[in-house]
């Protein structure tokens, strides 16, 4: 037996110093084949500045040091791949036999530079190269307990649309597939555009079925998890749930938010709706809450199905404790987009709040749109909207700058100084706009408060991102005819004007008009609207409204003479409200 072990101490030796002798093995001659070698493969130029040599290890590993990989000859960058230290470990016996068997991928310090180009064209597309041979068929996939273990570290990774000039960047200190089971743990951490992500699954199967579990994500501090299975072979499917207490989506969402005045509202930056052909999912998402800015959604559920480009997402969720719908369908390969939303009593001065738009409402309201839109991005999608919105906000109260669309003598009847400060008392309003062409004609348009009824029409370009109301102020008492004049409000969406014209003014409206009957109601003119008993239409508050937006629907929206006065009060919160929409919208 000691004779046996020492035996093995010789042989052990002997191969430790032959593995340490294959380190001063010299690969550097082999250079010139390898770079020719890929060359013919892509077309593109492949330079080892430092080493290439064998690292010692028990395990044979080929180490290449300060790597660079040639850009396509319209991209923007000399190189598209760079690296300081590339190492592949090989398993011994395959070698013998003239196989290679990979087991470990180390790279140190890369940074990979991915672009298109103005035709979608992408810099990893090699159209030089001559097309490979095919693989033999493995009868249900490689299994991934194959596949080499992985680490990768000080990773920087870019990509730039060539259409929009924008770059996307990560900076990742780890990625990393380790073996385990029948297949890999894998974990990934850094930054993706300033936000810290971190994430982590297990992951097993093979090249054709995978399986994801555990599976966690984490961006700026939240995070969603759950299981996931991945089907590649036809098109690429996800099926699986994903639940999460709490996730935040405002770094991704927050757009660039122009501030220049009149500037555009929907961003003209192409959206990626052809991706949806690119695989099909069935999805179940769970979220405690879903953040953007200071909007908070809570019990949030999205089963989302994604089949051969058509999406079909109906979320459910509550706003501040109230349930909020919205149903979003799109046609990736036609590019359509559909939006079928309603809510009611929900709590419309808070939520302009939580957007940042305005905080002149206190009140309650339903709301409900069924749109249809196509084209490449926002814009083009707002351009061609179909269908029709309906708002009705309830009792509350109002800021009286908005009354300054009529006067600033209206103001001071409405809201005597020191009897209700600067707000006045809402009992309604009412909003319908019937889109065509991106184009909404106010179908209903009426404000009702304890002192005035005004009715509206016009429209709203949301092509040209311009607005065309027409207002007309009917004060309940007879004394305040005299103050009543037309009110034009015009211009871009993001800073309209408003201005009266004295020429025209209302005669033979002093008649209340509260309490009017309006046969079928709100409902007649609102067909969106819910009837439930939380609904704010159903309250009963909306008649005199009603049946003033149903007298004023059929008036053609001009004005002759000049207009007088500027509503700079109502004018700079509109203009603030076109500025925070352009946030919004990724302006």
């Amino acid at each position: 037996m000691r004779k046996f072990l020492r035996f093995v101490v010789i042989v052990a030796v002997l191969l430790a110093g032959a593995l340490y002798a294959l380190t001063f093995v010299d690969l550097g001659r082999f250079k010139p084949q390898i770079e020719a070698a890929a060359k013919d493969a892509t077309g593109r130029v492949l330079t080892i500045e430092g080493p290439l040599h064998i690292g010692f290890s028990l395990v044979p590993t080929v180490v290449a040091e300060k790597i660079r990989f040639g850009n396509a000859d319209w991209g923007t960058r000399p190189q598209m791949v760079s690296a300081e230290k590339l190492e592949l470990q090989v398993a011994l016996l395959p070698l013998l036999t003239g196989g290679i068997d990979v087991r470990r991928v180390t790279l140190v310090g890369a940074d990979i530079w991915l672009e298109t180009d103005k035709r979608g064209r992408g810099n990893w597309e090699f159209g030089e190269a001559a097309a490979p041979a095919p693989e033999a068929k493995t009868e249900g996939g490689m299994s991934l307990a194959r596949v080499p273990q992985l680490d990768i570290s000080d990773l920087k990774f870019a990509y730039r649309d060539g259409e929009t000039g924008k770059v996307s960047e990560a900076a990742l200190q780890e990625v990393s597939l380790v073996s385990k089971g029948a297949g890999f743990h894998a974990i990934v951490e850094g930054d993706v555009n300033g936000s810290k992500v971190s994430f982590s699954a297990d992951i097993s199967g093979n090249t054709e079925r995978a399986s994801l579990s555990d599976a966690s994500l984490t961006v700026a501090d939240t995070s969603i998890g759950g299981d996931l299975a991945l089907d590649l072979r036809k098109k690429p499917k996800f099926t699986g749930a994903l639940t999460g207490s709490a996730f935040d989506v405002t770094p991704f969402l927050a757009g660039g938010g122009g501030s220049g005045k009149g500037g555009p509202v929907f961003s003209r930056d192409p959206l990626p709706l052809d991706a949806l052909t690119a695989a099909d999912a069935d999805i179940d998402l769970s979220l405690g809450e879903l953040r953007y800015g200071k909007l908070v959604l809570t019990d949030l559920k999205l089963p989302l199905k994604l089949d051969s480009g058509k999406l079909a997402a109906p979320l459910t969720a509550k706003y501040r404790g109230t349930p909020v719908k919205l149903a979003l369908s799109a046609d990736g390969a036609a590019g359509r987009v559909g939006i079928d939303a309603n809510a009611a009593g929900f709590d419309m001065g808070k939520l302009l709040t939580d957007l940042d738009l305005t905080t002149m409402l206190n009140a309650k309201a339903d709301f409900g749109a069924k749109l249809n839109g196509r084209g490449k991005s926002l814009h083009a999608i707002a351009a061609s909207l179909s269908g029709q919105t309906n708002l009705v906000i309830g009792k509350g109260t109002i800021n009286s700058r908005a009354f300054a669309i009529v006067s600033d003598d209206l103001v001071n009847v409405l809201i005597p100084n020191g009897e209700s400060g600067d707000t006045a008392q809402l009992v309604c309003a009412i909003s319908r706009f019937d889109f065509n062409g991106g184009v909404g004609k106010a179908s209903a348009l009426a404000l009702e408060t304890s002192s005035l009824v005004t009715t509206g029409s016009g429209t709203v370009d949301l092509g040209n991102e311009k607005i065309d109301l027409l207002f007309k102020p009917k004060p309940k008492k007879a004394s305040l005819v005299s103050l009543a004049f037309p009110v034009r409000l015009s211009g871009p969406l993001t800073s309209p004007t408003a201005g009266l014209d004295r020429t025209g003014v209302v005669t033979g409206v002093a008649t209340a008009v509260a309490g009017t009957a309006l046969t079928g109601g709100v409902g007649a003119l609102l067909p969106l609207m819910s009837t439930g008993s939380e609904s704010v239409a159903a309250g009963g508050d909306c008649s005199g409204a009603a049946a003033a937006a149903n007298e004023s629907s059929g008036i053609a929206g001009t004005i002759g003479g000049a207009a007088e006065g500027a509503a700079k009060g109502v004018g700079g919160a509109i203009e603030d409200i076109g500025k925070g929409l352009g946030g919004i919208f990724g302006r």
